[in-house]
């Protein structure tokens, strides 16, 4: 029998990529894609260690190892982003106990230019 390589890993890995880039930007579900990235890494790498035993190339499992390593560097930059603008708000609720009816007045004026 004639050795292959593992294309399902490679497929499953590229959808992990794939969903890692495309939730990224959601606060709290780049956590998920933070994890679905590092699965899409894992997978990759196995497929690509597959298809080499099988003496074999593809462009699957090179697909997506760059799919899941932009991916999770990407939610990583997004959950820092999201966790700096939750930090900065919660510290100007603390210094201003009026941030609400200071905030709801400058988005009253904004709206009303």
């Amino acid at each position: 029998m004639e050795k292959q390589g593992n294309k399902t890993l490679g497929i499953i890995g590229i959808v992990c990529g794939a969903f890692a880039i495309v939730c990224f930007w959601v606060p709290w579900w780049n956590i998920a894609a933070i994890i679905a990235g590092v699965v899409g890494i894992v997978l990759a790498v196995l497929s690509k260690k597959s298809y080499k035993e099988a003496g074999l190339s593809s462009p699957i499992p090179t697909i997506a190892l760059v799919l899941s390593i932009v991916g999770t560097v990407f939610s990583v930059i997004g959950l820092f982003a999201c966790t700096v603008c939750v930090c900065a708000i919660g510290d100007a609720a603390a210094k201003n106990p009026n941030w609400a009816s200071d905030l709801e007045s400058a988005i009253s004026s904004a709206v009303s230019q």
